[in-house]
């Protein structure tokens, strides 16, 4: 088949939350007080991507890398996103998230989906104690500077890729793969340059689109 592998964004599209980072700080009940201001920082360019991420990490520090992940446990795939996974899996497509947020998600997503590759920020734990800092392994908007390794490691070129979104964080991986999916957009931009964006919160289309354009492919 043409399209090999399918590259999705998590949050917010494989799951219903739209931001790992704002996840945490809405359970620990700290979002509007001081989070949320850093987010209005980064977004009119007051900060850079990487104090951005600085600043949320350090409320975390001294809290226990476990309770974190626990609170990652309880979120909910979008409808039907772990069955549709589950099924493209089994029909052989190359599986791969890619998330400016948390390493939690993308956990649960190769241990869950069994995920072929993965890639998000991680904060720092030290003896399963966050240390209040992050690894910042790709930045916002630098979506598609992994595209190449993905290509090298699947053996593909971007042509046989498939890549799923929701945000103008995506943009650069829809201009470059083979086919794009806007799926549960907050984007007007993203929404209007996919190949296709779908029109329900059901990640069953994601799947017959998939499945459509694999079989019109061959």
């Amino acid at each position: 088949m043409k399209y090999k592998v399918i590259i999705f964004d998590i949050d917010g599209t494989v799951t219903k939350h739209i931001s790992s980072w704002r996840y945490i700080h809405e359970r620990l009940g700290i979002w509007k007080k001081e989070a949320f201001n850093y987010q209005e920082q980064f977004f009119a360019g007051k900060i850079n991507y990487r104090r951005f991420c600085e600043l949320d990490a350090a409320h975390w520090k001294g809290m226990s890398e476990r309770s974190i992940r626990g609170i990652f446990n309880e979120v909910k795939y979008s409808k039907n996103a772990k069955r549709c996974l589950k099924k493209l899996k089994a029909l052989g497509f190359k599986m791969a998230a890619i998330s400016t947020g948390l390493q939690f998600m993308p956990d649960r997503l190769k241990n869950e989906m069994e995920f072929d590759y993965t890639l998000s920020n991680s904060l720092i734990a030290r003896r399963g104690v966050l240390t209040g800092g992050v690894r910042i392994k790709i930045e916002h908007g630098a979506k598609d500077k992994i595209l190449k390794g993905i290509c090298s490691r699947f053996k593909v070129t971007p042509g046989q890729i498939i890549s799923v979104g929701d945000s103008d964080g995506d943009m650069p991986l829809a201009r470059h793969t083979g086919y794009s999916i806007a799926f549960n957009s907050s984007s007007a931009e993203l929404s209007k340059m996919v190949d296709y964006n779908c029109r329900t919160k059901d990640f069953k289309e994601v799947y017959a689109k998939i499945i459509e354009v694999s079989h019109e492919a061959e």
